[in-house]
């Protein structure tokens, strides 16, 4: 462009800056000025000797961002891809989701392989800061960290107190290095089939003796009336190892990382301490007697899954996840209250933070702010989609209230069940409004009632996240398999000798590594006093 032309341009920005400020100062001959500015501004496009092609606005539309996530699909929860509803979220958001959903039992496995294999999704969730493997991963540059890109994403940021902001930072180097998805409130609880109880003139259980005789009642009295000895009487929602700490406390055990009762100063891991052993004695037991699901630890089908459909008495399982049950007219279900055994309570066993999950972007990712921006929009304008569905669709607003409709009569390309879901604001966890997502507010209510009587009863998992224990990092996952394979055994099989077993397995658990693990934790945590944390409230 020739410097005259250049000139006259910038005289007529100037006039164009006061025209839309609407300043009053500019005459009709100005006036007419600005019509011929937007006339000029279609020759410049086309002068030989004007602006570079790329200053201009072509009209063509920036190409939508393409994400992958990986998250686990937990027992209960559902996820169909490629519905009315994926696709709304996906437009509010401005990009496309591809989602992968391993089952949860088979999700830290199938996450390894495809992390060996250098297929990392964009958004991939862990179970840091938590998972002593972590901060190795980050280590190895997996994860991207978020600092810098945070503050674009306010909305975001101000989801989650502080205190959870800092728990999120890795003790390395200080950086954040993913969006915390909060643990839920309570933890593994009773579930019972009150309608078979009825049917048997049976009181609900207020201690482990009684709740063994209900078992017993179960298994010999045909409480579904089917004339057949099939009847399951208790199982936990999965075969995963952790859910046995459900029982721990009953025997008077952290199943954590908790002091000595003789030294406050000192922390030992409780699942390999003889109370561990007496617990699981307790288990095999039950199963030699057929009050046990065979399958636990070692079948395909979950017993979540067994109880929806009508086999089980009795669940251990998530009281968060008591919503799912709920809703079914064939199942007559009721939390059972804490139980008491010689003296100990059922308590509920927590981590050191509130901080169940964790979503990371991977370092290879070639959208990390579109990624962000997508977890910002699940609990900003996205919310209601993701945690209701679409009202008319799939609820209805009564007195200021969603109102889910029953499943039969949800619109399926609406309907929602977590399976999309990423992260929840902290607020949620400690407001009325998370638990009416799938039930009706009576249900809510008296669920909330259940975890308030649960959750007068906690022991925490003093380690925290943010002490780096080598030693934990490269050993936890030889330590775990340790654990699995001896408690397996004892429950399992018949002809192995528990106590022999057990003791086998501690030596095992303590030659290749525990007692090195067992020394460093002591050593590099120095703070061992007992957590606690609030969550945020609703702004």
């Amino acid at each position: 462009m020739k410097p005259t032309v250049f000139r006259q341009w910038q005289d007529r920005a100037t006039i164009w800056r006061q025209y839309l400020k609407g300043d009053n100062r500019l005459g009709k001959n100005h006036t007419l000025m600005v019509v011929g500015l937007l006339i000029m501004l279609g020759l410049l496009v086309g002068c030989k000797d004007g602006l570079d092609q790329t200053q201009v606005n072509t009209g063509k539309e920036e190409p939508i961002p393409q994400l992958t996530v990986i998250k686990p699909l937990f027992p209960g929860h559902i996820y169909h891809p490629d519905t009315e509803l994926e696709k709304l979220i996906e437009q509010g958001a401005r990009v496309e989701v591809k989602y992968e959903t391993p089952p949860f039992s088979e999700y830290k496995a199938r996450l390894a392989v495809k992390m060996a294999g250098g297929d990392l999704a964009d958004i991939m969730n862990t179970y840091s800061p938590n998972d002593p493997e972590h901060n190795a991963l980050i280590d190895q540059g997996v994860f991207l960290a978020l600092d810098s890109l945070l503050p674009k994403f306010p909305k975001l940021k101000q989801a989650f107190s502080e205190q959870t902001w800092e728990y999120m930072r890795n003790p390395t180097d200080g950086h954040i290095y993913g969006v915390p998805w909060m643990r839920d409130r309570g933890g593994q609880g009773i579930v019972i089939r009150k309608d078979w109880l009825d049917k048997l003139g049976l009181s609900m259980p207020t201690t482990l003796d009684e709740l063994v005789a209900v078992l017993i009642a179960f298994r010999d009295r045909d409480p579904d009336g089917n004339n057949l000895k099939d009847t399951i009487p208790l199982t936990f929602k999965d075969h995963q190892i952790s859910n046995l700490n459900t029982i721990f406390p009953l025997f008077g055990l952290n199943p954590g990382w908790a002091p000595l009762v003789t030294d406050p100063n000192r922390l030992q891991y409780g699942m390999i301490q003889p109370e561990a052993k007496e617990a699981l004695i307790f288990l095999r037991s039950l199963r030699q007697q057929g009050l046990l699901d065979p399958d636990l630890l070692v079948g395909k089908t979950l017993g979540y899954d067994k109880f929806k459909s009508g086999k089980v008495g009795v669940l251990f399982m998530n009281l968060g996840d008591y919503r799912q049950l709920a809703v079914m007219p064939s199942l007559q279900t009721e939390i059972v209250d804490p139980i008491e055994h010689k003296g100990n309570r059922w308590s509920l066993t927590l981590p050191s933070t509130p901080i169940n999950r964790t979503n990371q972007i991977s370092s290879r990712s070639a959208n990390p702010e579109a990624a962000l921006r997508y977890l910002e929009y699940q609990i900003t304008e996205g919310y209601d989609y993701i945690q209701y569905g679409v009202e008319g669709k799939t609820y209805q607003v009564e007195n200021g209230i969603k109102v889910p409709f029953d499943n039969e009569k949800k619109d399926p390309q609406f309907s929602t069940n977590v399976g999309l879901e990423l992260l929840q604001p902290e607020w949620l966890f400690s407001d009325p409004e998370k638990y009416t997502k799938f039930v009706s507010k009576a249900t809510a209510e008296y669920l909330m009632r259940k975890l308030d009587s649960y959750e007068k009863n906690s022991m925490y998992d003093y380690l925290r996240p943010n002490v780096v224990v080598p030693s934990l990092q490269e050993k936890s996952a030889q330590l775990r398999l340790i654990l699995e394979e001896g408690y397996t055994r004892i429950i399992v099989d018949t002809k192995t000798n528990p106590d022999t077993a057990f003791d086998e397995m501690v030596n095992k658990w303590k030659k290749n590594g525990g007692d090195q693990v067992t020394h460093d934790v002591n050593l590099l945590q120095k703070d061992k006093s007992a957590p606690s944390y609030t969550y945020m409230r609703k702004p």
